[in-house]
């Protein structure tokens, strides 16, 4: 009798704790690599009253990393950083009045870091809460007028040479979260989504075109979707895909000096997609 006794207990209690580990919302790191296609375009009305407008679309190769990391039954702490690991040389080109002007080369260079905690209204839906810092570096080189003749620098004479804009800036972030499953417990599907809503707080904008002047305009904003799926192959290890979309805005400024330097409006949309390996080795 006590040994049926003992059989029951030793069953019910192993498939308490295999329930619990079905239900057990934990952290995981992740890497991911695919390609990300930018769509940029600058916008200025100048001082004659000509509106200028350049774009340009670039697709390049995509590093992204992460972590979820658990805190407690209510909260849980994200990391994710984005970067361009080779910028692809495109063309950009320049309207004035919509009619074509000029073109350049034209690089980019994108990184994003984004810090949210989250709050747990269940395991599967969570309120976002953070920070985003981005640096974007736009270059700029090999300029040529609509007949493909290099242009010259009107006082030198020489070929227009390299320049280079830098645009850093912090954002606060909220959000709306998605987790459809505890992560790598059992074969099967996982989905996980985000909607993010970004203002800045600060900014620092330089070109080398302009040495002496900075720009810190806060009034732009950034939006931002995201989607996973994926599918545990082997306990504590995932594979899938992944699919976002952002686009930022950034309001133009004039900047009081004697040359009227105006930073123009802009706009960056980001399209990102490829695949992901997700782990947890740790014990838990």
């Amino acid at each position: 009798m006590k040994k049926i006794v003992s059989l029951f207990v030793s069953l019910a209690l192993a498939v308490t704790l295999q329930a619990e580990e079905a239900e057990y919302y934990r952290g995981y790191n992740y890497i991911s690599v695919g390609v990300q296609q930018i769509h940029y375009e600058e916008r200025i009305t100048l001082s004659d009253g000509t509106y200028v407008k350049s774009s340009a679309d670039a697709s390049s190769p995509v590093y992204i990393s992460g972590s979820l990391i658990r805190i407690n039954d209510k909260y849980d702490f994200s990391i994710d950083i984005s970067s361009t690991l080779l910028p692809s040389q495109i063309d950009e080109k320049w309207y004035a009045d919509g009619a074509y002007v000029q073109k350049n080369k034209f690089d980019a260079l994108i990184t994003n870091m984004q810090f949210l905690g989250h709050y747990k209204v269940t395991d599967n839906h969570r309120l976002l809460f953070g920070a985003l810092y981005k640096l974007d570096s736009f270059k700029r080189y090999d300029f040529r007028d609509t007949n493909g003749n290099p242009i010259l620098d009107a006082t030198t004479g020489a070929k227009l040479g390299l320049t280079e804009e830098r645009v850093a800036t912090l954002y606060a972030a909220i959000g709306y979260g998605y987790e459809s499953a505890p992560f790598g417990v059992k074969n099967g599907f996982r989905f996980k989504g985000e909607l993010i809503y970004a203002h800045a707080l600060w900014s620092d904008a330089t070109n080398t075109g302009f040495t002496e002047v900075s720009f810190d305009s806060i009034n732009s904003y950034k939006v931002s979707a995201s989607g996973y799926v994926g599918y545990t192959v082997y306990k504590n290890i995932e594979v899938g895909c992944f699919l976002s979309y952002s686009r930022e805005e950034k309001n133009g400024v004039d900047v009081a000096d004697d040359q009227h330097t105006k930073w123009p409006e802009n706009t960056l949309d980001l399209l990102q997609g490829g695949l992901s390996v997700v782990w947890n080795f740790s014990k838990e």
